[in-house]
């Protein structure tokens, strides 16, 4: 258990902990690789995503009438404990105002680097940096019969035709929430080496479960990345 010393930010900087939105097809635009097939072959690349390791865990708490001097914050078996005290008179007369707000860490964000300070509207803000990890490697599954599609327990990151290569010329991998999806492949044409590539990026989003992303590539050779939706995975473990 460790105490975290409270500052006072003068600055009434928005900040929230509201999760992002992603449009995957938006802002995109086409950039021409190589030509193949008697047409140009196209790589869609979006604009540059701020990795985790540039990105910072943020969450607010809105106390109203405290301040600093008022407020404790101490981190504690994975959570971050704040509690608000000060009394309204003097020792022997007055009303004491009391208030205590239980915040989940969450399992990428590193506890030990956890800072907090007041803004000048009342609100406590908790900052910490994310922690970083290897990439994974995801697996391309063969899916018989029709491409799959979203549900309620699961969620469709990114889905696109690959059919032009071959399953071991595809790679998918997830590192620190971004997910990566490349693809290259050399062929030889009129005695000249034909390059064809793609690449595509995106936040892997709060809404799904980042660790069991799966992927699967159908026989009409669509590429479906998908991962189970958060409140799904809350049922089943419920459930246990």
């Amino acid at each position: 258990m460790s105490f975290i010393p409270v500052l006072w930010n003068r600055y009434n900087q928005r900040q929230n902990d509201s999760d992002d939105l992603f449009h995957f097809m938006d802002d995109w635009n086409p950039m021409p690789v190589s030509w193949g097939y008697g047409r140009p072959m196209m790589q869609r690349r979006r604009r540059p995503e701020n990795s985790l390791a540039e990105r910072k865990w943020t969450y607010s708490v809105k106390l109203g009438d405290f301040d600093e001097q008022h407020v404790k914050v101490k981190v504690d078996g994975g959570k971050v404990i704040i509690h608000a005290k000060y009394i309204d008179g003097n020792d022997e007369w007055g009303d004491t105002v009391e208030r205590t707000r239980t915040v989940q860490i969450p399992e990428n964000v590193d506890a030990e680097k956890i800072h907090s300070f007041m803004k000048s509207d009342g609100t406590m803000m908790l900052e910490a940096p994310y922690r970083l990890s290897e990439e994974k490697q995801l697996q391309v599954v063969p899916q018989e019969g029709r491409s799959l599609v979203a549900s309620d327990s699961h969620s469709n990151l990114m889905k696109f035709n690959v059919e032009n290569f071959r399953p071991e010329e595809v790679k998918v991998s997830c590192k620190d929430g971004m997910l990566t999806a490349h693809g290259e492949r050399k062929r030889s044409e009129d005695g000249h080496e034909v390059r064809e590539s793609f690449w595509r990026q995106m936040t892997v989003p709060r809404s799904v479960d980042g660790k069991n992303i799966e992927c699967f590539r159908d026989e009409e050779g669509n590429l479906t990345i998908r991962a189970p939706t958060v409140e799904d995975v809350e049922m089943e473990q419920a459930k246990k």
